[in-house]
């Protein structure tokens, strides 16, 4: 599958919340986003679940 670059802007502090939750998740920023952006897809019957 091909892959796109995205760039995001947000405030640091989020961002330094985020990746600190994801790390505590097992998972980086970019699969977070891209678990995020799949779910409403219908072709994608996938159901994500994150605890900590």
């Amino acid at each position: 599958m091909e892959t796109v670059n995205v760039t995001v802007r947000m405030e640091g502090q989020a961002r330094g919340d985020t990746a600190k939750l994801f790390s505590e998740l097992g998972i980086g920023t970019t699969r977070a986003i891209n678990v995020f952006l799949k779910l409403p897809c219908p072709k994608e019957r996938y159901r994500y679940y994150l605890s900590a």
